[in-house]
């Protein structure tokens, strides 16, 4: 269990991913065989169990035993926001932070109408460009342009946006220093900044 990835693999499962695909995609970094095998572990601790489906893609649930963890996951998640040194411009994946937002945010904060938000970081590789759609029940990422008009457009380095959601700065510092720009009617950004808010990990020393 102190194996590398595990708790990784754990901390999605908790945020409720069950699809390979979905668990993977929060792990970017780590190699499909990696993976299976950290599920076969956890599956052999009774941690994980894998749920019967009729499509190819295999899908896990955590076990009661699992579930149990939540606590611990998120303790050492704390202990690294405090403790560890802040993630560097290479250790950080836009597509990746947008998604731990999208994941963290409470439905008691969920708002009360549909807003989607243009996400354009200025500093990624690959794809720029992403769009959030926050509603009553739930809150996704998708890559390129929204279909719709956005209520909201976030333009933003990558280390900006993560120092605001890591609680390294405030969202208001990160706007003085214009690493993190929101435009839109004030009411709409308003709400947006409410619904986000910060990392469950996130430092309260802000300034």
């Amino acid at each position: 269990m102190t194996e590398p990835w595990t708790l990784l693999v754990l901390r999605e499962m908790l945020r409720g991913a069950e699809r390979r695909a979905d668990i993977a995609r929060g792990v970017p970094r780590m190699t499909a065989s990696l993976l299976t095998t950290r599920l076969r572990t956890l599956t052999a601790h009774g941690l994980v169990v894998e749920v019967p489906n009729n499509s190819r893609e295999k899908r896990y649930r955590l076990t009661e035993a699992g579930r149990g963890l939540r606590p611990i996951v998120d303790q050492l998640g704390r202990w690294g926001q405090r403790w560890l040194a802040p993630p560097g411009l290479r250790d950080l994946d836009a597509d990746v932070l947008l998604r731990d937002i999208c994941a963290q945010i409470p439905p008691d904060r969920f708002p009360a109408r549909r807003l989607t938000v243009a996400v354009s970081v200025t500093d990624a590789p690959g794809t720029s460009q992403w769009w959030l759609a926050l509603s009553p029940s739930g809150a996704t990422v998708h890559p390129g342009k929204p279909a719709r008009q956005a209520d909201v457009r976030l333009a933003c380095t990558l280390s900006g946006l993560a120092g605001a959601w890591l609680g390294r700065q405030s969202w208001l510092r990160a706007a003085r220093d214009h690493t993190v720009v929101f435009t839109g009617a004030p009411d709409a950004v308003r709400a947006v900044l409410a619904c986000v808010g910060v990392s469950r990990y996130a430092s309260r020393e802000t300034a």
